[in-house]
């Protein structure tokens, strides 16, 4: 078999631990809030959807012939709608319960992307994992290798970890805020977040390497 680089789902892991340590950077400069935080990761993971359903028209390494735009919708409409329904609660409970009741935040900002950092920042992350897709799964033709069965809109390590901060960051949050203060809970909150996202990546990037490692092994 032709050496093709593997990058699973197109995600390199040192530009993702990378880039999840910018919205640290944001807490700790630009005083992002908790929901900016959130918000953040919620949008990095809806476009990381589009960019999932383009590799499932485009996969090659299947029984059947593609493109599987079928599938790609389907997974495109229950990965939103998975998406909207814990967005509702990011609202509600951390953009209102929380970054509403701290002093000069205004939540409503990061939500319609008038925060200018804020912006930049979820432009440029979209931008590099747009590029990333160009260059390793069509120039570097991934497409190959991926089989249009291993996405799952439900079973993804990112949902699992999205589920979790939101269930359980309004008391993370309000615990540290007691503790710490309230600009230092923000910090520590981002801080602990930032290494449970970047634990469940890696994780999430091994388990999508070995399917690929036994195809080679075969090989």
């Amino acid at each position: 078999m032709e050496n093709i680089p593997v990058i699973p789902m197109g995600n390199s892991r040192l530009l993702q631990i990378v880039m999840n340590c910018v919205p640290l950077l944001g807490v700790i400069y630009y005083d992002w809030s908790v929901f900016a935080l959130l918000y953040a990761f919620w949008l990095e993971t809806l476009g990381l959807s589009f960019l999932t359903a383009i590799r499932i028209v485009f996969a090659q390494k299947s029984s059947e012939k593609g493109p599987f735009m079928a599938k790609a919708i389907r997974f495109l409409f229950a990965r939103t709608f998975i998406l909207l329904f814990y967005l509702l609660f990011i609202i509600v409970f951390v953009g209102v319960q929380i970054s509403g009741k701290q002093e000069g935040v205004n939540f409503m900002m990061y939500l319609v992307l008038l925060q200018p950092g804020f912006r930049i920042t979820i432009l440029l992350f979209i931008t590099l994992k747009f590029i990333e897709l160009v260059y390793v799964y069509f120039y570097k033709n991934q497409r190959k290798i991926t089989d249009p069965m291993e996405f799952h809109p439900f079973l993804e390590g990112r949902i699992v970890v999205i589920h979790i901060v939101i269930v359980l960051g309004v008391f993370a949050f309000q615990f540290f805020s007691e503790k710490l203060g309230n600009h230092s809970g923000i910090i520590a909150f981002a801080s602990v977040f930032v290494l449970v996202k970047t634990i469940g990546d890696l994780v999430a990037y091994k388990f999508q390497m070995n399917p690929t490692k036994s195809m080679n092994e075969d090989d």
